[in-house]
């Protein structure tokens, strides 16, 4: 009698056992089990602002502590009299303004969707205050 090979020559362990549990889809499968991995969270950009309302906040005495990459934080108003989609910018604990009403309609939704929402600076203007003094890009990370 007989005995049959269980294993080709030119198939080796693992193409063995994804062929023998998944059948047919085993051939679907990719070679390397390590680009089963998840992709890691990509960065995408949502807006280039320059923070409104700088000088009736806390901006003017923060503006010498600023500097180029400093993280900002993003609370969302959403019951502000003025603009439903409110969303102040803070550095610390100082306010510096608010995400221009121009821009903060898709930022404000996605806050309010459970999604994190950053922000950083990206320039700081002493001679443009008060409209262009804080130049900040706002971002987020997909899953």
């Amino acid at each position: 009698m007989q005995k049959f090979r269980i294993f080709d020559q030119h198939m080796n362990r693992k193409e063995f056992f994804r062929n023998l549990f998944l059948g047919g889809l085993g051939a679907a499968l990719p070679k390397s089990l390590d680009t089963l991995a998840p992709a890691p969270p990509q960065k995408i950009r949502l807006s280039i602002i320059y923070v409104a309302g700088f000088q009736f906040y806390d901006g003017q005495d923060a503006l010498s502590l600023l500097e180029p990459g400093m993280p900002l934080q993003l609370h969302r108003e959403p019951h502000n009299a003025y603009d439903k989609h409110a969303i102040r910018v803070y550095s610390g604990e100082a306010q510096l303004g608010y995400i221009p009403r121009s821009d903060n309609k898709p930022i404000a939704r996605l806050m309010d969707q459970g999604k994190a929402v950053e922000a950083q600076i990206l320039e700081v203007s002493n001679d443009a205050f008060p409209y262009g003094s804080v130049k900040a890009e706002v971002f987020y990370y997909s899953s």
